[in-house]
C-alpha cells in the first residue's frame, strides 16, 4: 500500500473518484509480489502500482476496468504464471496469486491518513464483498466486516501481530479476510560513528531505513561520513532515553569500547527495540554481559542482544560486516531465521 500512496493523494486532490484497486490475497510461488501489494487505477487511465511485475498486470487491469464499467461491487480472479512467463520478468519460476479487486472505499482514506502519519496501522478486509475495518495505534476502531464476532476475531489477530510489518489472508467461519497490519518505516539508531557504521548507514538508506548516528567523539561523527543521516552528538546515556526506542527501532553498538558500549546497551535494553545488536568477539561479549548483570540485568534480558552481530556470510571488509548486519535486522523484523533459500524445506 505505501508504494501507491502518493499516486492514491494526487488522485483524490484532482478529485479522481473512480478509482478501482487490486489486492494481492494469497501466493504461491517465488516468482511473485508479496500479499497485501496493491495495483490501483482510475476511469481516467491512471495506473499506480503492480502486482506480478508485469507479467499479469494486464489482465488484473482488464478486471478491475471490468469493474469499473460494471456493476459488480468485487472479483476474486486468481492467476497462474508458467515458468516462461515468469522469466520474461526476470523471476526464478513461476506460481500463482489470488486476487481481490475494488472501487475504491472510504475507509482507504483514513488508512492512507494513518501512513503518512508514521503510525502502525491494522487493516482487515473481507475477500468476498465490500467491507473493512480499521484500527488505529490509539485504540479506535473504524468501519466493520459486518458481524461483531467476526470483528473481533479480526481485532484479537491484528493485535497479535502488532505492529507489523504483517499480511494474511486468515480463514474465518464468517468467511476470508486479509488481514495487514502495516508497519511505520522503521528506524536503525547506530551507534558508533565507525567505517562499519559509515556503510551501514548507507545501505539501511538504500532500503528505506531511517537513520540515525550517535556518538561523543566529534571528530568521528561527520555530516560528510554520513550524508543525509540524523547525527546526535554525546554519550548515549545523555543523548537517548529508553522510551526513545520503540518496536520499529533496530539498535546496533559498534564501539567496540566499554565505556561506550554498556551505556548504550543499557538504555537500549530498557526499551522496547526489536532487536539489539552488538559487534564484537565472543570474548566480548561475554566482558560486556558481565558488566550488565553487574548493574542488574538479568540473562533473560541480554537474550536481546544478538551478538556476535550479524549473519554468517564470510566477508570481513566494513561494507561486507554492513551488509551482515543489517540482512539480520531485517530478518528479524519478518520473524525469520535468514539462512539460504536453497536450504528451505519444502512446506
Amino acid at each position: 500500500m505505501k508504494d501507491i500512496v502518493q499516486d492514491l493523494k494526487r488522485w483524490q486532490q484532482a478529485g479522481k473518484t473512480g478509482i478501482v484497486l487490486a489486492t494481492i490475497l494469497e501466493t504461491k510461488g517465488s516468482s511473485l509480489r508479496p500479499t497485501g501489494t496493491r495495483m490501483a487505477i482510475t476511469a481516467e487511465g491512471d495506473v499506480a502500482g503492480s502486482v506480478s511485475s508485469g507479467c499479469v498486470d494486464g489482465d488484473v487491469i482488464a478486471e478491475m476496468e471490468g469493474l469499473l464499467s460494471g456493476t459488480a461491487p468485487l472479483r476474486r480472479p486468481t492467476y497462474g504464471i508458467s515458468d516462461e512467463q515468469a522469466w520474461e520478468v526476470g523471476l526464478a519460476c513461476g506460481g500463482s496469486l489470488d486476487i481481490m479487486v475494488e472501487r475504491w472505499d472510504e475507509l482507504y482514506g483514513r488508512l492512507i491518513e494513518e501512513i503518512e502519519a508514521r503510525r502502525p496501522v491494522g487493516f482487515a478486509s473481507l475477500t468476498d464483498r465490500p467491507a473493512h475495518l480499521l484500527h488505529r495505534a490509539d485504540g479506535e476502531t473504524l468501519g466493520t466486516l459486518g458481524n461483531p464476532d467476526l470483528d473481533g476475531q479480526v481485532l484479537m489477530d491484528i493485535a497479535e501481530k502488532w505492529p507489523g510489518p504483517y499480511a494474511k489472508t486468515h480463514t474465518y467461519s464468517q468467511g476470508d479476510v486479509l488481514i495487514e497490519v502495516i508497519a511505520p518505516p522503521p528506524v536503525l539508531v547506530i551507534f558508533g560513528a565507525t567505517d562499519i557504521g559509515a556503510s551501514l548507514a548507507a545501505l539501511a538508506k538504500a532500503i528505506n531505513f531511517e537513520v540515525i548516528v550517535s556518538d561523543a567523539r566529534r571528530t568521528f561523527l561527520q555530516e560528510a561520513r554520513f550524508p543525509d543521516v540524523d547525527l546526535r552528538f554525546g554519550w548515549p546515556q545523555d543523548v537517548f532515553e529508553p522510551s526513545d526506542f520503540g518496536p520499529g527501532h533496530a539498535v546496533v553498538v559498534l564501539f567496540h569500547d566499554p565505556k561506550f558500549d554498556v551505556p548504550a546497551l543499557t538504555v537500549t535494553l530498557q526499551s522496547e527495540a526489536f532487536y539489539i545488536g552488538f559487534l564484537g568477539s565472543r570474548q566480548t561479549q561475554a566482558a560486556r554481559r558481565e558488566e550488565l548483570v553487574s548493574v542488574g540485568f538479568k540473562e533473560s534480558d541480554l537474550e536481546r542482544i544478538y551478538g556476535p552481530v550479524g549473519l554468517d556470510i564470510g566477508g570481513k571488509d566494513p561494507a561486507h560486516i554492513a551488509l551482515s548486519i543489517l540482512a539480520e535486522i531485517v530478518a528479524v523484523r519478518h520473524q525469520r531465521r535468514g539462512g539460504m533459500m536453497s536450504r528451505r524445506r519444502a512446506s
